[in-house]
């Protein structure tokens, strides 16, 4: 049973502590700031852009701006409960949307847009939150992974809901007043107020308290008598909770609905609770930091337009504001990390010592460092552990143990679709039909070479779409517009991206930063770099020769295979190549595994992060040249498509997060996610009944091959 006498230890401050800060050097004083007013940051950058736009418009008025910047700090503040407590949410802006479409859809055309409905709305963001939850806990599934199948899913049903823009006419309902003002008091106050009362009024119960607690470190909480679960649970459920507050406030502000606006705060949340000081390793953080974070990023987009600045210079600023915050946090609050281990600094005299003992290693046929050591402390002694009787237990253990080195499941799956297609679409079996379809998984597969990678080491690329587009307008629009040969531009781009990518990977491992916001930074920033060179044109029209490449009727010297699909099949040998037959790939592997075992096995952990994160990013660019061609336009939304659909590949493929995997599985995933597609459209198959495609066969396929250990197993 829980001690409910430890609560008060589990918040994140107290006056004793601060009454000890007297007395300490600058650095002390930041440090203690940030470890224990994790908001400062985010509060200081408000108050000073707050200063600015009303010095700049005198006319400003901080309740009506608040309205509009509602949806926007209700979707940073649902995603923070999850993330306090060791968890993600990346499905928080479509069900923020949904929870908008439900009302005007369904409540208030059928006499439910009353008081009645508030209840109601609130309630589904709450169920769905609950169902994320119960998801994640109970089929042991990373979160990042359960989000992202729901992320597709919700975004499907609201296609499904709202397929078209929707409004509810002839009526003036009062939710309509909580983007303005309710009497006297502006409405905003009551869409973000009542979540803040919320988690303040949780203060006084066990859960906030142990919500810290299983954030810090969930398995010592289970070993205390915590409910991890339940607590788990009741995380997600009140972000769904404060969803629905979201839902109600984007409703007053756009008085309608529409579907296509359900990845809008998906990405700006992230940004905004990491601005306002969250850990995304959990156990610290609040509610107030995440509002402050992104009411300074609404701040920020108005100020920079009202001084007529180019929109390219936002995404510089946005990102670069980011990369600060993360820095700063991870230099004050090393905790607040990715929990990594700091690269030791070895004299000189021992690092020809470390590379004679890495090439040892390297030459080793091993698994990666740490996988076997686990696997042995806890398999049974060879003596006790049992042998399968029968055949039918031998056959399956030999099917296992094949599913383990080869993806089995996924293969039969995709010869299941590919003959289903066959059968009920004519001409699906066709070279024409064959070749168009590879295409495309080329395209998917080439996506996701660099999301592989990092996946393989248990980070996360959000930077993909960023360079996918900053390749193609640079050898398109830039190059066109300076008179750039070719060849120069390329060399340029790559270099470019190279520094960025490695930039980001020292950071990250640097200061122990979740890749997730880094990468979503430098994706921005680098869009945003050639965004500005375009200056008002911002799209590139790729020459003739490009298009042929990616163009599924060229012919490769002669053969009839698309160039795409044979730049493909090498890129795989390739792969297969690196990643188990040379010391980089087993690198890649050990650090994945165990990055402390492997930086004791004298692996340079920072090394493989940059080289990783910059492959990543000159990877991108590339396909972005093969994507431009194939589209036969660059535009600043073209690699969108291609940053989730990587993710889906690699998944679905069976590589997970520190692995085990390899990119030959990401192939087949990306051949089976296109075949599947390809028959689901040639069905007539909506686009929403796509995104719920996605999202199912993401939560099948970690279900089956994904899990995590259980607690009780790890304590």
């Amino acid at each position: 049973m829980t001690d409910l006498s430890m609560q008060p230890a589990l918040e994140p401050a107290s006056g004793l502590q601060e009454g000890a800060a007297a007395g300490r050097t600058l650095k002390q004083r930041l440090t203690y700031l940030a470890q224990h007013h994790s908001y400062a940051f985010a509060a200081i950058l408000m108050v000073v852009l707050l200063a600015v736009t009303l010095l700049r418009d005198g006319s400003f008025s901080v309740a009506d701006q608040l309205g509009i910047a509602a949806p926007m700090i209700l979707a940073a503040m649902a995603s923070a409960p999850s993330i306090i407590g060791r968890g993600f949410d990346l499905s928080v802006s479509p069900l923020l949307v949904f929870c908008g479409a439900v009302y005007v859809v369904w409540l208030a055309p059928h006499g439910l847009g009353g008081a009645i409905a508030v209840p109601i709305v609130l309630g589904i963001g709450t169920a769905a939150g609950l169902v994320t939850g119960l998801i994640i806990t109970l089929l042991r599934i990373q979160p990042v992974v359960v989000t992202l199948g729901m992320y597709f899913a919700l975004q499907g049903v609201n296609l499904l809901v709202a397929p078209n823009p929707t409004s509810v006419e002839g009526q003036d309902l009062w939710v309509y007043d909580l983007a303005g003002t309710i009497g006297p008091i502006p409405g905003a106050v009551f869409t973000i107020g009542i979540p803040l009362a919320i988690w303040y009024g949780l203060k006084r119960v066990p859960f906030r308290g142990l919500l810290y607690a299983v954030g810090s470190n969930d398995a010592t909480a289970f070993s205390s008598g915590v409910n991890v679960t339940a607590v788990r649970v009741g995380s997600y459920a009140l972000g769904g909770l404060f969803c629905g507050f979201g839902g109600l406030a984007l409703t007053a502000l756009v008085r309608s609905t529409n579907a296509s606006t359900s990845t809008q705060y998906a990405l700006i949340a992230i940004a905004a609770v990491v601005l306002g000081g969250t850990s995304l390793a959990g156990g610290r953080g609040g509610l107030i930091g995440p509002a402050f974070g992104a009411f300074s990023i609404f701040l920020l987009q108005n100020l920079l337009s009202s001084f007529e600045v180019n929109p390219a210079w936002l995404q510089i600023v946005y990102g670069a504001i980011l990369i600060l915050a993360v820095i700063i946090q991870g230099a004050l609050v090393p905790e607040a990390g990715i929990g990594g281990l700091r690269v030791r600094r070895m004299p000189v005299l021992h690092r020809r010592r470390r590379r004679r003992d890495a090439l040892e290693l390297s030459s080793m046929d091993v698994a990666p460092v740490g996988a076997e050591d686990e696997a042995a402390l806890l398999a049974p002694p060879p003596e006790r552990r049992a042998e399968p009787k029968g055949a039918l237990a031998q056959t399956w253990a030999r099917l296992v143990a094949i599913q383990e080195r080869f993806p089995l499941i996924q293969v039969v799956a995709l010869v299941i679709v590919f003959v289903f297609g066959m059968i009920t679409l004519p001409g699906l079996g066709s070279w024409v039909s064959i070749r168009s379809i590879l295409v495309l998984a080329a395209l998917i597969g080439l996506a996701s070479c660099g999301q592989t990678l990092l996946i393989l080491m248990g980070g996360f690329d959000l930077s993909v779409s960023g360079f996918i587009v900053a390749g193609g307008l640079m050898v398109t629009a830039v190059a066109q517009k300076y008179q750039w040969d070719f060849g120069w531009a390329l060399l340029l781009t790559l270099l470019g991206a190279a520094i960025l990518g490695g930039f980001a990977g020292y950071i990250c491992h640097r200061f122990r930063i979740n890749p997730l916001v880094v990468t979503l930074a430098m994706g921005s920033i680098a869009i945003g770099l050639v965004k500005v060179e375009i200056g008002e044109q911002a799209n590139g029209y790729p020459p003739e020769w490009m298009t042929e490449l990616a163009m599924p009727v060229t012919k490769t010297f002669g053969i009839g295979i698309p160039p795409s699909v044979a730049i493909w099949v090498l890129v795989i040998v390739l792969f297969a190549l690196f990643l188990h037959r040379t010391r980089w790939g087993r690198a890649l592997f050990a650090t994945g595994a165990n990055p402390r075992a492997a930086d004791n096995a004298l692996v340079n952990t920072r090394r493989v992060w940059m080289v990783a994160f910059a492959f990543s990013a000159v990877a991108s660019c590339l396909v972005g040249i093969l994507i431009g061609g194939f589209a036969g336009q660059v535009v600043d939304t073209g690699g969108d498509a291609y940053l989730f659909q990587s993710v889906v590949a690699v998944i679905v493929g069976g590589t997970i997060f520190g692995g085990p995997g390899d990119y030959t599985r990401t192939a087949v995933g990306a051949l089976f996610i296109t075949v599947l597609i390809t028959v689901l459209i040639g069905h007539g198959a909506s686009k929403a009944v796509e995104f719920i495609v996605y999202g199912g066969i993401i939560l099948v396929a970690v279900a089956i091959y994904g899990r995590e250990r259980r607690l009780r197993d790890r304590v």
